[in-house]
């Protein structure tokens, strides 16, 4: 008897096993390294103070450029360092400007508080396009493989998620703060380019939550905790008649240290859950990134150096700043679909440095 044939199109008997469906290759991991040392970047950092001091700061802008190429430089990809392109020429142009506006801002309060107020509305009002323009310079001078990074402008989206989105916050009692967090977040992310490619951002409003609610119950509760344990040893030892009047200054400091490091604990594991949550849903074309930060890990980095910069009267800077980036290097893997070497390059614009001197000065955190 001959065997039956299968035509395409039929459907296939109940007892035949359909063909497995086909896997998609597992993506290449390529971890980020540092191959910074403490002891050699010392040399640069003392040298950069040095001559900081002699100049009155304007070799800052110098100074911050070789600072930055030594930790772009001993920080790899694939065995590929990463370049700063940065020249100290517009950084300086741009530290100047921003130092004058911001003195101009001290000084008002001298003479004018209506003037003072003017300022601030004014810095407040330009700061979404200082955003702006500060990540464009970044991503412009800073490349890999030969390709720059880029960051498209779009200052109506900068003003209403770094400016409108604040407005309704009183009215929820602030808990729209993580949405803002998220649509910031998503900003910045989705408009970097490598190369031709644009980076996404996979997470929603919802993924910021978790972050957040948690860390405001840790605060609610160790502020609870911290100030009934505060409340009945002040009530034991005045009871017993142990506190001198007036009480010796150390008196307060040894209640106040508890609670701020309980606040810089919660603060150390936020920094961790979010940095995971960006670079975690980040992806850019077929290429995804995984980011492992440990909050107790980041708390005992923090907390060790700021110990060692207090107890060295600053000098252990460099070595704190070291340590803090081989571990978040160590903690980022990209997990790459294919060659990152196929990305292709784009044409970018030169960008000035007065923003990214500005926003620097303010400490503005962009979260890239």
């Amino acid at each position: 008897m001959e065997d039956p044939v299968v035509t395409a199109g039929e459907p296939q008997s109940a007892g035949t096993p359909a063909p497995p469906a086909p896997s998609e290759p597992a993506p290449i991991e390529h971890p980020f390294e540092f191959h910074g040392d403490a002891r050699e970047y010392f040399r640069i950092w003392i040298v950069n103070l040095a001559l900081g001091i002699v100049t009155l700061g304007l070799y800052s802008a110098w100074a911050k450029v070789r600072s930055e190429r030594y930790f772009y430089g001993n920080t790899r990809l694939a065995g590929v360092p990463f370049e700063y392109l940065a020249q100290p020429w517009p950084i300086l142009k741009g530290r100047l400007i921003a130092v004058a506006l911001f003195g101009g801002y001290v000084l008002a309060g001298q003479f004018s508080v209506t003037l003072q107020l003017g300022l601030a509305a004014l810095i407040a009002v330009l700061m979404p396009w200082l955003l702006v323009r500060g990540a464009a310079f970044r991503a412009r001078y800073s490349s890999w493989r030969g390709l720059r990074f880029r960051f498209v402008t779009d200052y109506r989206q900068a003003y209403v998620r770094y400016l409108l989105l604040w407005a309704p916050l009183a009215l929820t009692l602030g808990l729209l703060f993580p949405y803002v967090k998220f649509k910031q977040k998503q900003f910045f992310v989705e408009r970097h380019r490598y190369g031709g490619s644009a980076f996404g951002f996979r997470a929603t409003g919802g993924d910021f939550y978790p972050p957040y609610l948690a860390a405001w119950g840790a605060l609610v509760a160790w502020a609870f905790v911290s100030s009934m344990l505060i409340g009945a040893f002040v009530f034991g030892v005045v009871l017993h008649g142990r506190v001198p009047t007036p009480p010796p200054a150390w008196f307060g400091y040894a209640f106040a240290l508890p609670m701020y490091l309980g606040y810089f604990a919660v603060w150390a594991f936020l920094s961790a859950a979010l940095a995971n949550l960006l670079y975690n849903r980040a992806e850019l074309g077929p290429h995804r990134f995984r980011s492992s930060l440990k909050g107790s890990r980041l708390f005992g980095l923090y907390l060790g150096n700021t110990l060692a910069i207090v107890c060295s009267a600053g000098l252990a800077i460099p070595w704190a700043k070291v340590r803090l980036a081989r571990y978040r290097a160590q903690s980022l893997t990209l997990l790459a679909g294919d060659d990152p070497a196929n990305l292709h390059a784009e044409a970018g614009e030169d960008i000035d440095a007065v923003a990214a001197e500005m926003d620097g000065l303010f400490d503005i955190d962009i979260g890239l």
